[in-house]
């Protein structure tokens, strides 16, 4: 009998922490609360009062923003309502006031303020009287963390499971003779790092275009601020810079002339550019008037235009260091000074623009999103100088219509990859370029990653000197959808770290082989491109009655992209690479 009730106990055991694991409440009713209703970041408040009170909220993520009426709760009755718990809020109990908005600076009639802590499927009670405020627990919230750690945990072991069956697999069909085509001889003369490092950030591209599991710090900052999302499109940028240097000297060397250089990276620009418009059809409107002109490949073309093409125009085909032992230390950095010069003069023109040119009605310098920011200082002026000039040259039916800030600030639409930020993103693929310079002009591993190290420390403390070391305040914040130049210098100096880290690991040190990264990186632009077209389509994206939980989408999330992973490395097994 003892062992029977011990027995259950464990199953029980089992049960609620494989429930706990997958995010499971543990009731479908709670009281009158009807537990399954809620969606993911959701939780019940049940409001209690000995008068009618007004409950408003300001969320973090909407900087400087009024308070906006959430519910009215009448005195000696208890009432309920559904709050969002992705992100911490602010919230202020007023005694019996009706308005929509109240402004952050407006005091009358205040009861209380708080912060409350709440969770995913949590029920909490709010407690107003005149003496004060206070929030209390009635159901513990689920831990939304859990499966991440273990979908993390279950990618790293295949990981190492693989890279344990594909070592001792090498053992057994080692044979004393490889022979390899041009083409596989190239792949293995390619440094490993780089195509690792796209890979990377191809993966991740595709993981938080999946969504991301739901998880917000996963996926883009709403306005100022840098979330992890936001790394992965800069990074792209970046290597695309890395990768130019190597290529147009190798061009070089097989005896392409200039000219005909100059003509391929027009084409492929070209080429880019159309088939961005074309994909943002599949996500957007294909009406005429309302295609979206500009995009994630748009950005990229424009930027490989002009930091290639300028390259590529400038760069001496035989280049010789000064003497010395200054001119060889420096050799990496003298041989791209006219690059320098190109970025230094686009930063002073983006600079200009964003502090001069203004609607009439919007103040010169604003770079804040519009709408109820700042009590409505600004509300038709979102992105400041980039939005105006896309509004006024592109039309709001090109724009992106659907942004986060748009929805959470309201304003008219603005573009994250519009025509002003084509100018710093175009620095940035300079700064790419740099790095570049240094694995064709530095030979040794140190080096290398002693210059990359030391860049990456200077772009990060100018990045933050710029954005005043907080993520609203300084006089540069770091913005994606501004493509700011304190977000330019933080995201270089992270791809800097990234790449030496990988370049340590993968090229420097022989320890791993890029895996499971590296063929990702060897067809970044075709995986791009199908997941985009395969958005909608089984088996790369499905969905079940119940999608409601961070893990649910967490699994779904990770099952697509590993799709695309999958054909990656059989796109490479074939020897299939595609390139524009």
């Amino acid at each position: 009998m003892n062992d029977s009730v011990i027995e259950d106990s464990t199953w029980e055991w089992y049960k609620d922490t494989v429930k706990s694991w997958l995010e499971d409440p543990g009731v479908g009713q709670f009281g009158d609360l009807n537990m399954t209703s809620l969606n993911m970041d959701q939780a019940f408040v049940l409001g209690v009062s000995d008068r009618n009170v007004s409950l408003y909220s300001v969320s973090d993520d909407c900087f400087r923003c009024p308070f906006e009426l959430l519910k009215t709760f009448k005195g000696g009755v208890q009432g309920s309502l559904v709050v969002n718990t992705a992100r911490r809020a602010t919230w202020r109990v007023y005694d019996d006031v009706r308005e929509k908005y109240i402004s952050a600076a407006n005091t009358t009639g205040l009861i209380c303020q708080l912060r409350p802590e709440l969770g995913q499927f949590g029920v909490y009670t709010l407690n107003a009287s005149a003496d004060g405020c206070d929030v209390r627990t009635d159901k513990e919230p689920v831990n939304i963390y859990l499966p991440l750690l273990l979908v993390l945990g279950l990618l790293l072991g295949a990981w190492v499971l693989y890279g344990l069956g594909k070592f001792i697999l090498s053992r057994i069909r080692r044979t004393g003779k490889l022979r390899y085509g041009d083409k596989e001889l190239a792949l293995q003369q390619r440094l490993r790092a780089l195509d690792t490092f796209r890979g990377m950030a191809i993966v991740f591209m595709i993981f938080v275009n999946d969504g991301a599991g739901g998880y917000w710090w996963l996926e883009h900052a709403t306005w100022n601020g840098l979330a992890a999302g936001d790394l992965v499109f800069p990074a792209f940028l970046w290597i695309m810079g890395v990768c130019i240097p190597l290529s147009v000297k190798s061009a070089y060397a097989k005896g392409i002339p200039r000219w005909k250089i100059l003509l391929q990276i027009l084409r492929r620009s070209v080429m880019m550019f159309l088939l961005g418009i074309s994909l943002n059809t599949i996500y957007g409107s294909n009406m005429l008037g309302e295609i979206r002109i500009f995009g994630v490949l748009q950005r990229l073309a424009v930027a490989y235009l002009i930091a290639a093409g300028f390259y590529a125009l400038t760069a001496p085909k035989y280049y010789t260091p000064p003497r010395g032992a200054c001119g060889q230390a420096l050799k990496d950095l003298l041989s791209c000074v006219w690059c320098w010069v190109l970025a230094a003069v686009l930063v002073a023109l983006h600079t200009a623009i964003t502090l001069l040119v203004h609607h009439p009605d919007c103040p010169a310098g604003y770079m804040g999103p519009g709408g109820k920011h700042d009590d409505w200082v600004a509300p038709e002026c979102s992105g400041g100088a980039a939005g105006y000039i896309d509004r006024l040259l592109l039309g709001e039916g090109h724009l992106y219509q659907n942004s986060d800030a748009r929805r959470t600030y309201g304003g008219p639409p603005t573009d994250p990859e519009g025509l002003l930020g084509c100018l710093t993103s175009a620095v940035q693929a300079l700064l790419g370029v740099q790095a570049g310079a240094t694995v064709l002009l530095q030979r040794s591993h140190k080096a290398r990653v002693s210059r990359w190290l030391a860049w990456a420390l200077v772009l990060a403390l100018a990045g933050a000197l710029l954005a005043g070391f907080s993520r609203e305040h300084g006089v540069i914040p770091i913005n994606k959808n501004l493509w700011s130049m304190s977000f330019v210098l933080v995201t270089s100096a992270c791809s800097l770290t990234l790449l030496s880290i990988c370049y340590t690991f993968t090229d420097a040190w022989r320890l791993w082989g890029g895996g499971p990264f590296r063929a990702p990186g060897l067809n970044a632009i075709a995986l791009y491109v199908g997941h985009s077209v395969c958005a909608h389509l089984f088996p790369f994206h499905w969905r079940v009655p119940y999608m409601r939980t961070h893990s649910v989408y967490l699994v779904e999330a990770v099952w697509g992209t590993a799709l695309w992973v999958i054909i990656a490395h059989v796109m490479a097994k074939k020897k299939v690479f595609i390139s524009l």
